[in-house]
């Protein structure tokens, strides 16, 4: 799996308002004092189209808090499907081992918790700041991750451990996320008969 970037700092207006400021000034000063301005300028360019990278740490502190503001403005939530009682306790089921699947088809979790923790988006809640940045800065290290456990029933997902992985990866830019996958028969969603896919 190929490691992934980490953005840098994108150059902001204000920041060649000063530039140019300081090259004017030191063109109309001139002398040694000119000459000082224009340097900084020079330097003030260079820093702007060759930003630092920032550490994983940082990154990640800027990350989650980007996203916990964006939660204020409350999206559609995780479905919560209980898998202990009821159909879904007594659904057919055959293991189908590890998939790459697309996250977009998780929109359920077996865990009431969760669903209070993770919108449907997988933007996280502030509590979830310290296990949620040390997933990130792992996989800006191109640290492989556990594959998620979820349940298929038809051509979604339920998810039942990984949610923050799930987030993480989200805020990565990726589209799929590896899964252990158990697939459930799915009359209990669709009213089809009871069975597994072939």
């Amino acid at each position: 799996m190929p490691r992934p970037s980490l953005p840098n700092r994108a150059a902001s207006p204000r920041r060649w308002v000063l530039c140019a400021a300081l090259l004017a000034g030191g063109f109309v000063v001139g002398g040694g004092i000119g000459t000082l301005l224009v340097i900084g300028a020079v330097f003030a360019v260079l820093d702007a189209l060759l930003p630092i990278p920032r550490s994983p740490q940082a990154e990640a502190e800027d990350r989650f808090a980007r996203l916990a503001r964006s939660r204020r403005r409350r999206g559609p939530q995780l479905d919560v499907v209980d898998d202990a009682s009821g159909p879904l306790a007594v659904a057919p089921r055959r293991e189908l081992g590890v998939q790459l699947i697309p996250i977009a088809s998780s929109t359920a979790t077996t865990e009431a918790s969760k669903a209070r923790l993770f919108d449907r988006g997988f933007r996280p809640d502030r509590s979830t700041e310290g296990r949620w940045k040390s997933l990130w800065m792992a996989q800006a290290r191109g640290l492989d991750l556990p594959p998620v456990a979820v349940y298929r029933i038809g051509e979604r997902h339920v998810l039942r451990d990984g949610h923050h992985r799930v987030s993480v990866a989200i805020d990565h830019g990726r589209s799929e996320i590896e899964a252990l996958v158990v697939e459930l028969g799915h009359r209990i969603c669709t009213g089809e008969p009871t069975g597994t896919r072939g």
